[in-house]
């Protein structure tokens, strides 16, 4: 790792700090003080900060007790704890200055007043820093101190430089030449997590922020100072408080308990029957609004674990319990008379100026709640929510009125009819948003399937225009079943051949084998997430008898499945990229890595539940053999290589196998004419649909997630 070179910007002329006062001085000692006494019964200094900090045992003596010399300081703390209701002996140091040096040792210092604390911090923070960071320390912080890092600007190379922790900020003064400063809204982390020392190749913890497409690596001079940095980092990033402006930000730069809660409804509720009207349960609204406010960044809602009524509670109660109204308590007597104005173009135009003079954050909340409820309303006929059902539910907690106060509704109601004009959305826009509504209505709820099913289309054996088929699915049909249906509809002859649907991607570099009792739907709705969508494809195609029988039987293997692979990880952690001979296994619904095959303990260990797993490498990464698959995690990929055509089955109808193990055998047959004329789609039957374009009512899927790629991407998604 490289320290900071003699001749660096930071080695400059600097102004002398001097300081000097009494202050509790607590042991130096491996940790900070945890004996329950009061700060009284640490002694009382006189502390001198000159060249070295040095402590004396009055303001009148010549000899110095002990020091601390500038260059054994690594990083200093300030701690500002609220005032106890009522003190007690644990009062020792609520306020506290904590210099951790080198030799893993912690110096905890005392002042009596906020005032000496941070004149204190301010001088000591200057003593040891280069003049650059001296503009930062003037004002409060919570700590500062050198750091090793490394970004993506130098992802193969260990810096150093000096990091300045203020509120939810994190200041980075670089050691480098040249090098530019920055810094880090710790507010808009998308991930901040402490990576162990078995999963970085310098075998060192170390703290990964990733920030809008960005991301910092992080380590400390020490073991007790990188604990110290990670603690205060992780508070700073938080959402603790009830004021908007504490809240932790999605990439939209709006609170992500909004975003979340927002995203969840729009997928799952557009449908339900008197969606916000309905409540959830207290005791799980109450568990579910812990858990945003603990960390609303590791909050991942889904339909199998979370009720929509719950959802749509926590999303109100927000905005109820928010320290200031997100219309604001000073403009709240200017949005009444607002609402007065008679003539409606005068009456919206006064809403639009004073949307403008809410804060940044307050407007940008606002106009993704109104987009919502707006999105909402337009499925008024499957949810029976109208415009005023919503203004008379919502206006309450925007404007914390307590369920009073006509004026209020009135706004509502303006906002949400007339949210394409107040927020100035244009027309691409606004047809975006109705084709997302057609994509989820249609997609989503089997009972009301009859609304419109989409087409989708399916290739058999090739990707060639004569050997597409397209036909009608709903929300439950199961890859199984579609597999049947296409053979069906191409008068393929029944045999004891295995027949399966893939997923393609990548232009045919990457197939997926979907395991028959997969909804077919649910995957394809995830090419919307693809940078681009229209790329990829169905294709149902034979397979090999003795390698895909096993995805139609119930048995499972006498052992678990296991051998050498050579492997190669991709992540946002900056890993080795050649491929490696390692040992892994399956079990328990897991990827094993094992350091020998012996072992006991893995080394790694990766979820199955949620990963996908392609056959095929991407060329690019130049794998060593052909017979190589991609297992696509939650943030990271696995590429995998295999000794030959039949391990490489082997391991991917296992991993099938052990994600869906839970499900009952498929039954291996081909339906007949018969079962097909009698196959519904809720209400409506199944009528195979060869490319039939006179009905203006059918949409293809695939020309649907083509257009929404033309307007970029989904927007409930991001």
């Amino acid at each position: 790792m490289r320290s900071l070179s003699p001749d660096g910007v930071y080695n400059e002329i600097t102004q002398p700090v001097t300081h000097s006062g009494f202050l509790h001085r607590a042991p130096l000692g491996p940790k900070l003080t945890t004996a329950k006494k009061n700060r009284e019964e640490f002694p009382r200094v006189w502390c001198s900060l000159e060249k070295s900090l040095l402590f004396y045992e009055t303001d009148r003596s010549s000899e110095p007790m002990g020091k601390v010399e500038m260059a054994d300081v690594i990083s200093l703390g300030v701690s500002r704890m609220d005032v106890l209701a009522s003190p007690g002996p644990t009062d020792r140091f609520r306020f506290s200055l904590e210099l951790y040096l080198s030799n893993e040792r912690v110096q905890q210092l005392g002042p009596d007043t906020p005032d000496t604390l941070q004149a204190w911090a301010s001088a000591i923070g200057k003593w040891f820093t280069p003049l650059s960071c001296h503009c930062l320390l003037s004002y409060e912080f919570q700590r500062v101190g050198r750091l090793h890092y490394k970004s993506m600007l130098n992802p193969n190379q260990w810096l150093q430089g000096f990091f300045i922790l203020q509120k939810s900020h994190l200041f980075i003064c670089p050691g480098e030449e040249g090098a530019a400063e920055d810094s880090v809204n710790l507010r808009r982390l998308q991930e901040l997590r402490v990576v162990p020392p078995a999963e970085g190749p310098e075998k060192k913890e170390m703290l990964t922020l990733v920030e809008m497409g960005r991301t910092f690596y992080l380590q400390g001079m020490s073991r007790l100072d990188f604990a110290a940095w990670c603690t205060d980092i992780q508070a700073s990033a938080g959402g603790r408080g009830n004021a908007l402006r504490d809240q932790q930000l999605s990439r939209s730069d709006i609170p992500i308990i909004v975003d979340s809660c927002i995203a969840f409804i729009t997928q799952y509720g557009l449908r339900h029957e008197g969606i916000y009207r309905k409540n959830g349960a207290k005791s799980r609204i109450k568990v579910l609004m812990e858990e945003f406010r603990r960390d609303a960044r590791n909050v991942k809602l889904r339909i199998s674990d979370n009720f929509i009524e719950d959802v749509t509670d926590v999303l109100k109660r927000f905005f109820r319990e928010l320290e200031d109204p997100v219309f604001t308590t000073e403009l709240h007597p200017q949005w009444k008379e607002a609402a007065e104005i008679s003539q409606k173009p005068q009456r919206l135009e006064r809403y639009k100026e004073l949307i403008n003079r809410l804060p940044r954050l307050n407007r940008k909340t606002l106009a993704a709640l109104i987009g919502h409820l707006y999105r909402v309303q337009k499925c008024a006929d499957l949810n029976q929510m109208s415009t005023k059902n919503l203004s008379l539910l919502f206006a309450p907690s925007l404007f914390q009125t307590d369920g009073k106060g006509e004026h209020e509704v009135k706004v509502m109601e303006d906002l949400i009819d007339n949210y394409v004009h107040i927020f100035n959305i244009d027309e691409d826009q606004v047809s975006q948003m109705d084709l997302e509504n057609s994509l989820i209505t249609t997609w989503r709820d089997v009972q009301l399937s009859q609304a419109g099913d989409l087409i989708l289309e399916v290739y058999l054996e090739q990707k060639l225009p004569d050997c597409c088929v397209t036909l009608k699915v709903s929300p439950m049909m199961t890859a199984e079943e579609l597999t049947n249906q296409v053979l069906e509809m191409r008068n393929v002859a029944a045999s004891l051949d295995i027949w399966l649907t893939f997923e393609v991607l990548e232009n045919g570099e990457l197939e997926r084998p979907l395991h028959p009792k997969e909804k077919v739907l649910e995957q394809a709705l995830q090419w919307c997430k693809l940078p681009e969508p229209s790329t990829a494809y169905l294709l149902v195609k034979k397979v090999p008898l003795g390698e895909g029988s096993c995805l139609f039987t119930g048995a499972r293997r006498e052992s678990p499945k296991c051998g050498l692979l050579r492997c190669r990880e991709e992540s946002s952690k900056l890993l080795g990229v050649k491929f490696q001979e390692r040992y892994f296994v399956i079990r328990d619904r897991k990827l094993l890595l094992l350091k020998e095959k012996r072992s006991v303990k893995p080394e790694r260990d990766w979820l199955l539940d949620v990963a996908k797993v392609y056959m095929g490498i991407r060329k690019k990464l130049k794998p060593p053999s052909q017979w190589g698959f991609t297992l696509c995690l939650d943030k990271q990929q696995l590429y995998l290589v295999c000794a030959g055509q039949a391990e490489l089955w082997d391991w991917t109808t296992s991993i099938l196998k052990a994600q869906h193990d839970s499900l009952c055998p498929v039954i291996l047959r081909r339906h007949s004419s018969r079962d097909m004329a009698k196959q519904k789609f809720g209400t409506m039957p199944l009528i195979p649909l060869h490319g039939d374009s006179t009905d203006p009512t059918m949409l293809s899927a695939n020309q649907t997630l083509r257009r929404l790629h033309k307007r970029r991407t989904l927007s409930m998604f991001f």
